[in-house]
This record gives structure tokens, sequence and C-alpha cells, in this order.
């Protein structure tokens, strides 16, 4: 193995995602909701609704919601029908359920052995971890979760046993293992052919994932395989790329990529590419990649034509870089919302896993300098037109679910983009990547009411998201 490929290898031993397993037989336990209204029909008077298609505020608007669904929107002179329940929501606003496109619902503790200088990681299974997840994302108004790799069948078994009402939580799009180069037991599928490689997106297709996610060892030619293969196979594919640039994978046709940094040699300036590839025996590459890039250069332009030609999607996941970023500040990794999280990953982050091992106080430093490049670069992505989408990668260390998602929206609109338009990031285009906007993602009739209503304003804070008077699913008011 060439130098630069064994870096890259051991790179991504300390950048994969820490993902474990659950089968649906373990759902019974985590915390219970209950439905505050049993009616049919419940009508929400006096609410101010931002509906997510990124129109303005309608204050004083009328929702009617009918058997888990919205029949009627408007405003006060929608009349209430006989027998339903009404609440006067005035002062309060009403926006569609929150999409999370990076939630790793099944996770257990990272465990390492070392061999010939290489890590060999592994994630074990806890049975706990997928309901106190699922229960936290419903309870921070997360309805919607697209969760991008996990052992197959266990990750499908959960999604399964949430749809059928056996486990409370938001309805679930999954990925199966993560098609890899590198072993990562519990996470990854490795191949040794192209054949091998096709054979197992088939494997996962048969299975019965909603999407393929292909990742950073992957050369181009290998991910033109994948790409190809899981588009046989009816599915898209998303992936989190390094091996392959952003503008190789969009060129062939990949769908979607995760995570914001694109990590790749070929799109800093040329005479900044051979000191970053000595970068690359450890994650400090993730902030040294950002210091090095010009945002203006002729590479990242090429990109950015590349993303929108091929309609190619983006979801940065800003929190966990922050997360990583800010692992030595006790505001992150003491944080009172961490409760959140599964006890046995907690103390796994505590005591060895976390995704900034090795680094020093100058390399925190550095990172936090860094990050702000992070941001500009997100602001690029959403002003050059490139579909974003609002993603966690929950459940990684200090990357609480439920509560990380409204930071995520918090650090876009950090990044400059206008508080609407992170609403509609976070519902509408979630939904549009799903395929999913004809049943969720806006406010509008004959749509799933999936909601959330909030005691203040999130256009004029984004931070707004986090006061919730409600969730409501499926036509049904939760509570915990």
């Amino acid at each position: 193995m060439s130098e630069p490929s064994r870096r890259l290898r051991l790179a991504a031993h300390w950048s994969l995602i820490a993902v474990a397993t659950i089968a649906a037989a373990s759902a019974a336990a985590g915390a219970e909701f209950a439905s505050r209204s049993s009616e049919k029909i419940i009508v929400l008077r006096g609410v101010t609704l931002i509906d997510g298609t990124g129109a303005a505020p309608r204050p004083n608007a009328t929702v009617v919601v009918e058997a888990g669904r919205i029949r009627r929107v408007g405003g006060p002179e929608v009349r209430t029908p006989s027998g339903a329940t009404e609440i006067d929501a005035s002062g309060k606003f009403l926006i569609p359920g929150l999409i999370d496109m990076h939630a790793h619902v099944t996770l257990g503790p990272v465990s390492v052995e070392v061999v010939d200088g290489v890590p060999s990681m592994r994630v074990e299974y806890d049975p706990a971890v997928a309901p106190l997840s699922l229960a936290a994302l419903l309870e921070h108004g997360v309805t919607t979760i697209r969760d991008p790799g996990g052992d197959t069948a266990r990750t499908i078994a959960v999604r399964d046993a949430v749809a059928r009402g056996e486990l409370p939580g938001p309805r679930m799009y999954v990925a199966g293992s993560v098609i890899d180069r590198t072993p990562f037991p519990g996470l990854t599928a490795t191949f040794d052919t192209k054949e091998e490689l096709r054979a197992e997106i088939r494997r996962q297709a048969e299975a019965g994932v909603d999407l393929i996610k292909l990742y950073v060892t992957l050369t181009p030619e290998l991910m033109a395989v994948g790409v190809d293969e899981a588009h046989r196979q009816g599915l898209p594919a998303v992936a989190h790329t390094m091996m392959t640039s952003w503008t190789e994978a969009a060129r062939m046709g990949l769908d979607g990529i995760v995570h914001i940094l694109p990590g790749s040699a070929s799109l800093l300036p040329e005479d900044e590419r051979a000191a970053f590839g000595r970068e690359m025996a450890g994650t400090q590459f993730m902030f040294t990649w950002f210091e090095r890039v010009d945002l203006d250069s002729a590479e990242i332009r090429e990109m950015l034509a590349a993303l929108l030609e091929n309609d190619v999607t983006v979801d940065p996941t800003l929190v966990m870089w922050e997360t990583m970023m800010r692992g030595d500040d006790p505001t992150v990794i003491e944080s009172p919302r961490l409760d959140k999280v599964a006890p046995s990953l907690l103390e796994n982050w505590r005591s060895f896993f976390t995704m900034n091992i090795g680094w020093s106080p100058e390399d925190f430093v550095r990172a936090r300098a860094a990050f702000s490049k992070a941001l500009a670069f997100a602001r690029l992505l959403y002003e050059s037109g490139v579909l974003l989408t609002a993603g966690t990668d929950a459940n990684n260390p200090w990357v609480v679910p439920g509560p990380s998602l409204h930071r995520e929206l918090e650090l876009l609109a950090e990044a400059g983009i206008p508080p609407l338009e992170v609403l509609s990031i976070a519902t509408r285009n979630g939904a549009r990547v799903l395929g999913i906007l004809g049943k969720v993602g806006t406010v509008e009739p004959g749509k799933t009411a999936d909601l959330l209503l909030l005691r203040a304003d999130p256009v004029a804070d984004i931070s707004a998201t986090r006061e919730i008077e409600w969730v409501m699913q499926r036509g049904r008011i939760l509570e915990r």
C-alpha cells in the first residue's frame, strides 16, 4: 500500500461515523409518548404559519387537522367543524416537523485494537440506544430522519418497528452498512472486487434499504461502480467522499454528498496539495483542508458547476464538525443535553472514543479558526444554488439526537443563510430529497400533519425552534 493510501486509510478509521446496531425486539425500552387529544379534528386558530415553502410568515392563520392530515389552511374565516377541538394558538408559530437527514439512531460503543500501527475499530451492540435516540428526536420536533448507515438488518428492523407503531419515533429512511474498503465491524461492508461491490449493493437492495451509502476510501473508479449499481437497483446513492472529489462524484451521478468537508487534495490550489497529503495521518486534516482551500479558486468554481449541473444535494452536518473542533470545551463535553444520550455511548466518549483523538491544544485552536471558513463554504453552496438539507451525524461523539439539529439550524444561520430559508432547508428540502414532498415537509392541505408549535418566532431568531410548545405527529399531539 502506498504511503498516501495508508495515511488515508488511517484517517478514515478515525473519521468513520460511529454507528452500531439494534434489533426490533429490543424496542420496548425508552421514553413513552401519549396523545393529548384523541379527537379526529383539531383546529389551530390565530397562529402565525411558517409553512416551509419559503413563503413569508402568515399571521392569524387557521389550520384544520383531521384524521392525521392537514385538511385546510386559511385565515379567520375558516369555520370550526362540529365536534372539533379548537386550540387558541395566538402568539404562537407553526412550522412543519423537522427532518434530520443524518441521524444514526442505532449506535453502540466503539472499541479499537492496533495491529501493525493501524487501528482496527469495532462497533459494539447496545439495544438501549435506538429507543432513547428516537424518543429524543421526537421530543425535539424531529418527525422524519434519514439514517445513512449502520448494520443492514438491524437498522431496517428498527425502521420497520417504527413504521408498525411498535417503537415511538420519527419515520425513517435508512441505508444499510456503509460500503467502504476499511473494515469496521458493525458499520462497514467491505469488498475486494468490483463484482463484490455490486453484490453487496444488491444484497442491501433485496433487504429493503432506502438508499446506498458509499464512503471515503472508494476511488473514482469504485465510486462510479457503486453509483451505477445503486441506480440499477432503483436506489439513490449518497457518499462521504475523499479519494473521489466532489467534482468527480457529481459527474458520475452521485445523488447526495454528506458532510461539508470535501477533503480532496485535487480541490486545493496546486501548490497546497503536496503539503496537505502529508497531513493525512489523523483527523487534523479536517481543519487543515479548510486552512489551505481557496473558496474563490477555479477548482471550487468547477466543483460548484458540477454539483449544480448534476443536481447533487449536500448535507453539511456543521454541528458534527463544531463538536469535534470544540472537543476540549466544557460547554460541549459537559452539556446538560447529554442526558439524552445512551449511557453506554456517553461513557465511551468520555473514556476513549472521540473524533479528535491525539489532538494537541494548538490543534483545537487552529480547528476553531478554520471553522469560520467551513461556515463560509456552507454559505457559498447556498448562494450558488446547491440544494442543502439539515443533518447532524447524531450519536457521534457529543452530537446529541434532537438538540443537535437545532444547533445545526443555528450554524446555518450563522453562516449567513436567512432563517426563513434555514427552516425550508430543515423541512421542505429534506422531504424533497427523500422523495416524500407530496406527504410531508410543508404545511399544505392533504399532507400528513407532522407539525411543530413554537412559543417564539424562528424567523426573527432561528434559536426559537428550541421553544417547543408541542409536537404533532400524524395528527396527534405528543407529550413526554
